[in-house]
């Protein structure tokens, strides 16, 4: 007897990375984030390590999977690009991280 397993993909999403180019992607629950093409399949060839979209995509991640409620039947990512943090200078070769 053979077993056979079915697994659905997870919602799509689109998210814009820090170049503005736009990415079609699901969030799959256990496999994480898939590129899809135009007609909605996965792409063969995934982005590289060193895409822009794996930059923003662990940014929507790290806070909170964010979304916008659907907007032309498409559900767009919400994320925020990090600041750099502050140092101050306190005296010779001494400086104290500033915090909010």
């Amino acid at each position: 007897m053979e077993t056979i397993c079915i697994l659905m993909g997870g919602p799509d999403r689109m998210l814009i990375d820090g170049t503005g180019k736009k990415w079609l992607f699901e969030d799959h629950p256990y496999c994480g984030p898939v590129v899809l093409g135009k007609n909605g399949n996965p792409l063969e060839n995934q982005p590289p390590e060193s895409s822009s979209f794996w930059v923003a995509v662990q940014h929507w991640y790290d806070q909170g999977k964010r979304t916008h409620p659907p907007l032309c039947g498409k559900t767009w990512c919400i994320w925020d690009k990090p600041t750099m943090k502050k140092m101050r200078h306190i005296g010779g070769g001494n400086y104290v991280l500033e915090t909010d």
